[in-house]
């Protein structure tokens, strides 16, 4: 009888083994311009409202589609108004809405001027193709930002701004060194 079991226990972790497959999920990792409107002030309220722009990254993992959940870091930096520095480092959660079109929600600390701390939460919605053939993730589309700060006396903001992919804006340049080649 205990020949038997241990024989039935081979064979099931001989069929567990053959029946799984690798994990093929890659970092996926995204670089572009957040430009847009912003406004700042007390406790979200707008005294100063202006032009506000930020490079922003970040790297997604967990993902083997474009269907597929992400988790990752991301990183911000930007400034509102031309006013200041603002450094946001978080975490990204892509969650899959559509194939190409998901939502990615992020939160965590900020730094503005490198002295003031608070903290962000940002939502993006738009194309965001997941690379079959690559590491690099195209994105576009539209992003909504609030950072509250801890500090009294500096002011908290709420952005509205279109994401441009880093690809895109490196395009002329590329065309250029190709054509002096």
């Amino acid at each position: 009888m205990k020949r038997s079991r241990a024989v039935a226990r081979l064979a099931v972790a001989a069929l567990v083994t053959a029946a799984a497959t690798p994990a093929w999920a890659k970092p996926q990792w995204n670089a572009g311009l957040e430009t847009g409107l912003c406004g700042t002030g007390a406790s979200f309220g707008f005294e100063k409202a202006g032009w506000c722009n930020a490079a922003h990254a970040d790297v997604l993992w967990l993902r083997e589609s474009g269907s597929d959940f992400g988790l990752g870091p991301s990183l911000r930096l930007g400034s509102a108004r031309f006013s200041d520095l603002r450094l946001d480092a978080g975490l990204s959660a892509l969650i899959p809405l559509f194939e190409s079109f998901p939502l990615v929600l992020e939160v965590g600390p900020y730094l503005r001027n490198a002295k003031e701390p608070g903290a962000f939460g940002s939502a993006f919605f738009g194309l965001r193709s997941f690379n079959y053939y690559g590491h690099y993730e195209m994105a576009a589309g539209l992003s909504l930002i609030a950072e509250r700060s801890f500090t009294t006396g500096t002011p908290s903001a709420i952005w509205i701004t279109a994401r441009i992919d880093g690809s895109w804006l490196a395009l002329p340049f590329v065309f250029a060194y190709n054509a002096l080649k």
